[in-house]
């Protein structure tokens, strides 16, 4: 996941708007931060931890993202989900060496506990995972 991460957030965090708040959020937080603001964006956040975690998506959590996307849409996240786990297992297998200036996810720390954008407890991504 890592190597995803630094590719994609060099290349489409800033045309898309995504913050530092956002990315620590993603990194070391929960679809509960602040930064979050669209029910959307909250429950793609919830699926793809829910996969991530679990390799599950439970009823609750699919009758909420049912209510909001369509069945083609939500095709497309369990599959998009499933490639980057691919992608990242293959990476990892062989090795594959991060390019020495893309961001890692040490990069964007947690906001110190009590700021605004301190996100929720949860435990994230770590550099190899």
């Amino acid at each position: 996941m890592a190597l995803r991460f630094q590719k994609h957030y060099a290349r489409f965090a800033p045309r898309v708007g995504l913050t530092a708040a956002h990315i620590s959020s993603l990194t070391h937080g929960t679809s509960a931060d602040a930064c979050w603001t669209t029910e959307r964006d909250r429950l793609l956040l919830d699926a793809a931890d829910a996969l991530h975690t679990h390799h599950d998506i439970d009823d609750t959590l699919w009758e909420r993202l049912s209510a909001e996307f369509s069945p083609e849409q939500l095709l497309d996240l369990l599959t998009l989900c499933g490639w980057y786990h691919a992608i990242s297992f293959t990476a990892r297998a062989t090795r594959l060496t991060p390019e020495p200036d893309a961001p890692k996810f040490h990069d964007f720390p947690p906001p110190a506990p009590g700021t605004p954008e301190a996100p929720r407890s949860k435990p994230g991504p770590t550099a190899d995972s």
